[in-house]
């Protein structure tokens, strides 16, 4: 029988009143559990991939950024009808006693005589009615601000295109991370339950050698008290997989009463492969702000464009009838061009020269701290992901030798070489080992998908989140 101090004899004691005063509490979360698990849910299996795809298509801020990637579209649209030819059709009667209007509608109408030249015929005409259909067509031909205009919408339009882009693989990295929550918070359970599991056996353990004669009741109740600390954090890990799955249905759009189920368990990690080089001007985000500081200096450019000529063109067919709508009674058409050319608008287009002008050199430095930031975010995305699987090589080792450390200790107890609180040590630092390792694995992960949306790169990840616990 292992000699027993009265340090460990007190030990015991403040062990076995702790213990006292967690049973309540403990019981009272054990009784809760069952009530959770009856909880009429659907549990729905999703890969890793799944989720992915399910995020993609049915995120409301995705949708968003489609929304206003239309609405840049139609931007482009618009812009672009100003430079086309506008052709107008319209149709009208009136009836008049104006000289003038009397005189010009007899002859559009080819109804003039020569009656129609005395002096009261001229000073006091009778009423006439006229009827007139026309088709014109008007074109700014040469508009030098025009264009600009146009080049600007169209890079405005190419910068909500990447900005959408950049949305989808935000949403793709959450959807990952939430999943690698969720697997991450599965596998703590599974390690919760092993450790109560563990706790129990050496309850049964130290009663026996108690019935013995060969331990004490204080170390069955520092057993017991491990046993509750483990149903504890059980029950924890428990609300934690539960509120895990939760975020990621909540994510994904589904109602509260149909819950997400991490199908793939999270990998160990592979060799990592050297890092390639970076490219910050290809990435979504700052194509998007390329764009737009190349929208600002169109913008500019249009500015001053203001200052140059422009030549427009019309054209005009027109039908008038004394009688019916549509009639011939006379036609005429006429066409032409027109120089137009504002010499001076105030102080008006000097104002937006100016702003346009500040706007570029504003996007232009946006666009360069940008990309430092991004470099920078990428160096240290890959600084995570190496300091993570090396974070995970140390806590499996640590585990390894933990459980190797548990097991020679329960050899020695059985010996009689070691103590009981010796056990209840060595099973507390495998079950703290596995929740690190555990949480090392999903934090590599997280790492790895971190480093992925900072470098935008578009590599299918076959491995699948989990892997051995």
């Amino acid at each position: 029988m292992p000699r027993i101090t009265a340090i460990d004899r007190a030990g015991g004691l403040l062990v076995a009143a702790a213990a006292a005063l967690l049973l309540p509490v403990a019981s009272a979360g054990a009784q809760e559990a069952p009530a959770a698990a009856s909880d009429t849910v659907l549990r729905r299996p999703l890969t890793l991939e799944e989720t992915v795809a399910e995020a993609v298509e049915g995120n409301p801020d995705l949708e968003a950024s489609r929304l206003r990637e239309r609405m840049a579209d139609a931007g482009v649209r618009g812009a672009t009808s100003a430079l086309l030819p506008r052709v107008q059709v319209t149709s009208g009667w009136q009836r008049t006693t104006d000289p003038v209007g009397v005189f010009g509608t007899k002859l559009r109408q080819g109804r003039f005589a020569g009656a129609d030249l005395a002096i009261d015929a001229l000073n006091d005409p009778a009423a006439i009615s006229d009827w007139t259909s026309a088709a014109e067509v008007q074109w700014s031909v040469v508009d030098p601000s025009r264009w600009a205009q146009r080049s600007a919408a169209s890079s405005q339009a190419a910068a909500a295109r990447w900005r959408a882009e950049r949305s989808r693989e935000g949403t793709e990295f959450r959807a990952r991370a939430l999943y690698y929550g969720a697997a991450r918070a599965e596998a703590q359970l599974e390690a919760a339950r092993a450790a109560e599991d563990a706790a129990e056996s050496n309850l049964e353990l130290f009663r026996r050698r108690r019935d013995e004669g060969l331990l004490t009741d204080a170390d069955v109740l520092q057993a017991e008290a491990e046993v509750e600390a483990a149903r504890a954090r059980r029950i924890e890990a428990r609300r934690n997989l539960r509120e895990a799955r939760e975020r990621l249905g909540l994510f994904l759009g589904w109602s509260p009463d149909s819950v997400p189920v991490p199908a793939d368990t999270m990998t160990a990690p592979e060799t990592p492969a050297p890092d390639g080089e970076f490219r910050p001007e290809g990435r979504a985000d700052l194509r998007a702000l390329e764009a737009m500081a190349e929208a600002a200096r169109s913008e500019e450019d249009a500015a001053w464009r203001q200052y140059l000529p422009a030549l427009d063109a019309f054209g005009r067919w027109a039908l008038h009838d004394a009688d019916t709508p549509l009639g011939a009674d006379g036609d005429h058409w006429s066409v032409g061009v027109q120089l137009r050319w504002t010499l001076f608008a105030g102080l008006g287009r000097e104002a937006a020269r100016e702003r346009a002008d500040l706007a570029a050199q504003e996007a232009r430095l946006q666009y360069t701290s940008a990309v430092r930031e991004a470099t920078a975010e990428v160096r240290q995305a890959r600084r995570a992901v190496e300091s993570a699987r090396q974070r995970l090589q140390a806590t499996r080792a640590a585990r390894r030798a933990a459980e190797r450390g548990r097991d020679l200790t329960r050899r020695r107890f059985e010996e009689g070489l070691a103590i009981a609180s010796d056990v209840l040590r060595a099973e507390s630092r495998v079950t703290a080992m596995r929740s690190r390792a555990i949480e090392a694995l999903a934090g590599y992960h997280v790492a790895r998908a971190r480093l992925r949306f900072a470098e935008s790169q578009d590599v299918t990840d076959s491995r699948s989140p989990g892997g051995g616990r």
